[in-house]
């Protein structure tokens, strides 16, 4: 069954909404720069070095 142009022009309006609203979200909230507790969880997750160190923190 073949969708008919009213349903494409209705896809196409919500797509184009879904994306106005990214954008506008995007502009209005603000990036939180990455603190030292996030840095220090991907340390502990971090894949080991090839000098075969440990994970452990200090």
């Amino acid at each position: 069954m073949r969708p008919s142009s009213r349903t494409v022009l209705g896809c196409l309006i919500l797509a184009l909404l879904i994306g106005g609203v990214a954008i506008g979200l995007r502009r209005a909230v603000t990036v939180t720069p990455v603190d030292d507790a996030f840095r220090a969880v991907l340390r502990a997750y971090a894949v080991p070095d090839a000098a075969g160190g440990t994970q452990q923190h200090d």
